[in-house]
């Protein structure tokens, strides 16, 4: 399931990518082009009007008579003066541009750069509308623009478009080259992001399934004790409560646990679809702390273990019933772990700007293997520490999220046979 969607991931990222860079590609073929030919329009109707005003290719209409008086001195100069100025703006018609007059048959009559008009069909040229146009020719293609001189000649004006070509066949060949650099590295960066967003979804799927799987174990085992015992009550509709009680106590025990057990279910079920929303409020962490232990006092006492504390006032901003909730499970968890006779120490106090916590007991400790997975759900070790105590497996997982969603981070400090710490940093207000 995951190869597929992986696959599927990495062929939306690579086919976007194609479309975008195709699309950035079309759309800058189509401005180059549409500017170098607006480029080259402009130049071809420049030199058109320059020609046209010069009248520097128009054909002689008439020859002097044999009688004609000579023309005087000011009107040979004014001839000449006329002409420099019509060389000087000849001159300022671009060298890329060639020029020349056509009979209304298309025949050349003026070919002043000498340009190769081979292969082109001049007449229907003549004939064409107005306004410049692309015409093939036997070794390049021109773009030209005619003009009618209304004396029975046309003023033709043209460029080569081989350097037109050659800027767009480089950027086809770039677009290309780099748009083809650019799919092979997004396959490759397409096909790791998609393993690296698709990482925590299948561990999260992983998650679930086992927890799924772990609850039903757990619901089973009390569910079969407590069927078993209904059972053997049934058995014997004419027993008295005396001779079924131990039957009796130990559904009464299951059902407890079972109601614990779905009770801290819920509580993860809710946190992990964020409905677990805290409370917050201002409170004194120290007093609840002191109260906690207070009330786990006498429980303290039935196993055989001290409780001491190290408490000092502790403002913050916090949920009471979480925090009390939180207490309550270190606490248990250390008196429940404590060697017999032994020790459980709580601490709580301000540091800076964050109040501490701190929750240790002198039982056997915590190997380093297990101590990566203390937080997990129905996590159990082989260990002394984890034999035959009970519990629901779930009370460290609600602790560390109560903290968490606290903004703070819990720790754990053990070695086996030197006892553990379960140690809680909290912001405070």
């Amino acid at each position: 399931m995951f190869g597929r969607a992986r696959l599927t991931l990495t062929a939306w990222y690579v086919g976007a990518l194609v479309l975008t860079v195709a699309s950035i590609g079309a759309i800058t073929y189509g401005l180059l082009r549409d500017d170098l030919e607006g480029e080259i329009d402009q130049s071809l109707r420049a030199a058109a009007r320059e020609l046209s005003a010069t009248g520097a290719l128009a054909l002689p209409t008439a020859t002097p008579s044999a009688g004609a008086p000579p023309a005087d001195d000011d009107e040979d100069e004014h001839d000449e003066d006329e002409h420099e100025t019509d060389d000087e703006r000849l001159r300022l018609i671009s060298s890329d541009v060639f020029y020349g007059l056509l009979d209304d048959a298309g025949d050349v009559l003026s070919n002043p750069r000498r340009v190769d008009l081979r292969g082109i069909d001049l007449a229907s040229l003549v004939n064409s509308e107005e306004g410049p146009r692309d015409i093939r020719g036997e070794d390049e293609d021109y773009r030209m623009l005619v003009v009618d001189l209304d004396d029975g000649t046309f003023l033709v004006t043209g460029r080569s478009l081989s350097s037109k070509q050659h800027q767009l066949e480089t950027l086809t060949t770039v677009t290309i080259l780099g748009g083809g650099v650019a799919i092979l590295a997004a396959l490759v960066s397409g096909w790791w992001l998609a393993g690296r967003t698709l990482g925590p979804i299948r561990a999260v799927l992983e998650s679930q399934r086992r927890f799924v799987s772990d609850a039903s174990h757990e619901l089973r085992t009390p569910l079969a004790i407590a069927r078993a015992n209904t059972s053997l009550l049934l058995e014997d509709p004419e027993a008295t409560v005396e001779s079924r009680l131990d039957q009796a106590e130990a559904v009464a025990s299951e059902l407890e646990h079972l109601g614990v057990l779905v009770a801290d279910l819920t509580t993860l079920a809710r946190a992990d679809e964020g409905r677990g929303n805290l409370l917050l409020a201002p409170m004194d962490l120290g007093a609840l702390a002191d109260e906690v232990v207070r009330d786990m006092s006498a429980l303290a006492d039935v196993r055989g273990t001290r409780l001491e504390s190290t408490i000092s006032p502790s403002s913050m901003q916090g949920d009471t019933v979480r925090l009390r909730q939180l207490l309550m499970i270190l606490v248990d968890n250390a008196l429940k772990y404590a060697a017999p006779g032994g020790i459980v120490r709580v601490r709580c106090q301000p540091q800076g700007g964050h109040v501490e916590l701190e929750v240790s007991d002198d039982g056997a400790g915590i190997s380093e293997a297990d101590q990566k997975h203390i937080f997990d759900r129905f996590y159990r070790s082989d260990s002394e520490r984890t034999r035959s105590k009970g519990g629901t497996g779930l009370g460290l997982a609600i602790g560390k999220w109560i903290v968490e969603a606290h903004g703070g981070r819990i720790t754990v400090e053990s070695a086996p046979g030197k006892g553990t710490t379960f140690r809680v940093r909290l912001a405070s207000k």
